[in-house]
Order: structure tokens, then sequence, then C-alpha cells
């Protein structure tokens, strides 16, 4: 898959920008369905650490450990701190500058600007879930839903592996973005590694298709797999199984 153009840098202080302004609507008490059993607080106080553990790696150049959850005065304020220090230190480094991340992929600067633009794009889904929202305010943006989904299939799967949830791939999957025109080709290998990514022409056994948003928000377990369309048990088993984090 190819063609798509994203400013991940402009997006994410959109996003982020979004993600602020719901926390200040927000009582910080509801539950969060996705992520049992935090409520919306819990999930501020994720996405922030997460935002300072990200600006470490880049301005430091080297791997960090977490840091600790330390959320001062109000969370609203404190999640808009946290991402205006996330921004300033991406805008600080080059993006091609060598720069480390979880997936030992693309170790350079570009790498985070994406990451955490889906870090809090599939969290304000969360957040106006937890509000109860009606689904037409989650506004996925198709083509951000489509790197979504790239980023899935080629750093998440890899990852999740890694640590012992391997997802589901027992056959060659196709995943077709159809209000895009956009597919995927996913295949197990041989030796019992991670799935990998084949060309978006190679044949399949079995064949996932929706929205670019539905798919990138199944593989997050944000929407249930019924929203898509199945060929093959193949892809059902994908979806039901893990994906992501």
């Amino acid at each position: 898959m190819s063609g798509l153009h994203l400013d991940h840098l402009a997006l994410l202080q959109e996003t982020t920008t979004r993600f602020a302004a719901l926390v200040r609507e927000s009582s910080g008490d509801e539950a969060v369905p996705a992520c049992h059993p935090w409520r919306v607080r819990d999930l501020v106080e994720h996405v922030g650490t997460v935002h300072r553990w990200a600006a470490s790696i880049v301005l430091s150049g080297q791997r960090v450990a977490d840091p600790r959850p330390l959320v001062t005065g109000d969370p609203a304020d404190w999640y808009a701190g946290t991402a205006a220090a996330l921004l300033a230190a991406l805008r600080a480094v080059d993006p091609g500058e060598q720069v480390p991340n979880f997936s030992r992929l693309d170790e350079t600067a570009a790498f985070w600007p994406r990451r955490q633009l889906h870090e809090v794009t599939v969290h304000v889904v969360d957040l106006l879930q937890a509000m109860g929202r009606d689904e037409s305010q989650w506004d996925v943006p198709a083509e951000l839903a489509a790197d979504g989904v790239g980023e899935v299939l080629r750093i998440f799967f890899p990852r999740m592996s890694a640590g012992g949830s391997a997802p589901d791939v027992r056959s060659r999957i196709r995943l077709v973005a159809d209000d895009l025109d956009l597919s995927w080709v996913v295949a197990p290998t041989d030796d019992a590694g991670p799935p990998v990514q084949l060309p978006a022409t190679a044949e399949a056994d079995a064949v996932v298709t929706g929205s670019a948003a539905d798919l990138y928000l199944a593989l997050w377990h944000r929407v249930p797999r019924e929203r898509l369309r199945f060929e093959g048990d193949d892809g059902v088993a994908l979806f039901d199984g893990p994906t992501t984090p």
C-alpha cells in the first residue's frame, strides 16, 4: 500500500488539541469501555505519560524507561502541557535523526509523530465512547485510518508476536479498505515467526472488507468485527484474536 502522504506532526497537534478539549468536557469518572477498569482520569494519565515518554526518547536519543505517572493540577491542563512538550520535542529534531523506538524498525525521529498520532487518535475514540457520544463524532479520516492499519501490520503484529500474543494469521489474508480502494495482505511464516506483510497484489485465501476506519478501529478492538465483511473463516479468526496491545 502506498500513496498516503500525511503530515503526522500537524495531525498530531490537531488531535491532541481535540483530546484536551474532550477532557475538559468530561467529569473524569466515566468508565472507558475498551480499557476496563479505567475511568477517563486513568486514560488521561496514560496518554499524557506516553507523551512524556516519547518526548524523552526523542530528546535524549536513548531508550528510556516508562516515566512515573505524575498528574499535577487540572487533568486537562496537565495533558495539554504534556502534548505541548511532545510537539516541541518533535519539532526540535530532524525527522531523519537516529532515534530509537520499541519496534527496532525505522529508528529515526520520524517514527514518533506517527506513533503518537495513532496513540491519541485511538484514545480520542475511547473518550467519545466513555462520554456516550454518537459514533458520527468519532470521525477518523479515511487516509489517517489507512495509515493506522499499515502501522498495526508492520509495527504491532511483530511486537505482539515477540510478546507471546501473536496475531492469529492462519493463511494469506487480504484487508480491503473499500472507501479508498486500498488493500494489504498478511501471511504466516514457515518458521513460526511473526506474520509478514506481502505486496497488495499477492493472492489471498481470505478477504476482510470494510471502510478504512472500521478496519483500523476493529484492529484496535474499538468496534465489533461485525462491522466488517468476511470471506473465509481465517479473517474472522484474525479479528477475534490479539492484534494490538
